[in-house]
């Protein structure tokens, strides 16, 4: 008779059944290009993702008026990630092409790793369908520059262009295909005017410049279905020493809405949601985030009610820039269960100031007790301005690569046309030369005749008329 399995045996099946239901549910892009610049081995993360070097990527191809130069730093102490051990340098206009085989949202994150001084000071531009990215970038320091973009294209044409003098450089590119529900179109517009709903989010682009977990760890790529990073809130706390919020953690299961295509956790991990930072009745927590100021964001709060023991005992005020943007707030009308994720998307412009700030405070309609409000998450995304570029308008000698990449896929559509327009026009051809040579081996031939209308003047009429006689 069979023995039962040991307690060794049952632990070891339970983490078997946990890995592949992770696995199962980890997002598989249609595109998915991992780049590793200038680098002569594959590099592996710790993620288990693998960068391939972009002299033998298949689906990209590398354009340079000259050559480019892989460059690596051996003397150098040891890169923080295999990804950063090399780089691709470029001294002229340099386009990497990339194979887009499902159109739609994309996300391109952008490795830098200045290795030595001359990458340091490096002055260049960089653009990518249709849109400038970065103008006139410095990457004195590491940094990982994100964004979320429409390809319209077959081939996305991603642009580095040095300026005079200098050079331009990336370490490693990411572009993969996003989630459907990642972004929405509409969202809510905080003006010094009022609230507004505001249309048009699917046709801009974005710059990722925040990834916030409040009052939880930093979670890294490995446990994110996107690969993204979330940092802790503490840094961003205008008032610390306040005694109005509380730090909560939650140890259950976040729970999802059955079949909704709005809320996965492609949007935010567990681990965002586990973690919150209340505010009383009485009292207000605010965050306050450095951007760039003349500029228009996205700003995407994220709500999962873990301190509530009931449903509809919250009632918390959100405020954006300074101004009440959502009053009384009620998360359990809109989720209905407790431990279910829930996100608004707020648009707001920062002028001169250069300070975003954010803020929940209590409200008179809670309850009393250790929460009357909660945050668990935010985002900030810098949107594009009107001329498709962050920072100014869109050069031509980037929009010549965008042309260009757009091209080869109108092209190859108006060389298919163009052949069936052909082929159907030599059949065409090939059939009134048939019927001619029938008819008139049938010893009849269309001929035009004046005839009498009717009313004393001649009309044109095209008569079947025999042209030899047969009796």
């Amino acid at each position: 008779m069979a023995s039962s399995p040991g307690p060794a045996s049952l632990a070891a099946l339970l983490l078997c059944a946990l890995f592949t239901a992770s696995t199962a549910s980890r997002f598989a892009p249609v595109d998915n290009h991992l780049i590793a610049c200038g680098a002569t081995a594959p590099a592996v993360l710790p993620d288990g993702r693998r960068f391939i070097p972009d002299s033998g990527c298949a689906s990209t191809r590398l354009r340079s008026q000259s050559p480019t130069l892989p460059t690596t730093a051996p003397n150098a102490p040891a890169a923080p990630s295999p990804l950063h051990a090399a780089a691709r340098v470029f001294s002229c206009h340099a386009s990497y092409d990339l194979a887009v085989r499902r159109r739609g949202y994309h996300v391109l994150r952008l490795h830098f790793y200045p290795f030595d001084a001359a990458l340091a000071s490096a002055r260049f531009h960089v653009g990518a369908g249709g849109f400038l990215l970065l103008h006139n970038f410095t990457a004195s320091s590491p940094v990982i520059k994100e964004f979320l973009l429409p390809v319209d294209t077959d081939v996305l044409a991603l642009t580095f262009v040095p300026e005079a003098g200098s050079a331009a450089f990336v370490n490693a590119i990411e572009l993969f295909s996003a989630p459907e529900e990642l972004l929405g179109d509409i969202g809510t517009l905080v003006a010094a005017n009022g609230i507004n709903q505001t249309n048009g989010l699917s046709s801009q682009f974005f710059e990722t410049l925040y990834r916030i977990n409040v009052a939880g760890h930093k979670v890294t790529p490995f446990n994110d279905t996107l690969w993204r990073t979330w940092v802790n809130d503490e840094g961003f706390l205008v008032n610390k020493e306040s005694s109005n919020s509380k730090a909560w953690s939650f140890g259950g299961r976040i729970a999802y809405p059955k079949d909704s295509r709005m809320m996965t956790r492609d949007i935010a991990p567990d681990n965002v949601y586990n973690s919150a930072r209340s505010v009383n009745s009485e009292g207000n927590v605010t965050w306050g985030f450095p951007v760039p100021a003349g500029s228009r964001y996205l700003v995407r709060m994220h709500f999962c009610d873990i301190v509530s023991k009931a449903l509809y005992q919250l009632y918390f005020n959100i405020y954006v820039n300074g101004r009440l943007a959502v009053k009384d707030f009620d998360i359990s009308s809109t989720t209905r269960y407790l431990a279910y994720p829930y996100y608004i998307d707020f648009v707001v412009d920062v002028e001169d100031e250069g300070l975003l700030k954010l803020g929940i405070g209590g409200s008179k309609m809670s309850r009393h007790g250790d929460a009357s409000g909660f945050l668990n998450a935010v985002e900030i995304m810098r949107m594009n301005k009107t001329g498709g570029g962050m920072d100014g308008n869109f050069p031509a000698i980037l929009d010549m690569d965008y042309q260009f990449s757009k091209g080869i896929g109108e092209f190859a559509r108006s060389l298919l046309c163009g052949l069936v327009f052909a082929g159907l026009f030599l059949v065409l051809v090939t059939l009134v030369l048939r019927l001619r040579s029938e008819l008139k081996n049938n010893g009849t031939l269309w001929s035009r005749q004046s005839i009498d209308s009717g009313d004393g003047k001649l009309a044109r009429a095209y008569q079947l008329v025999p042209t030899k006689t047969d009796y």
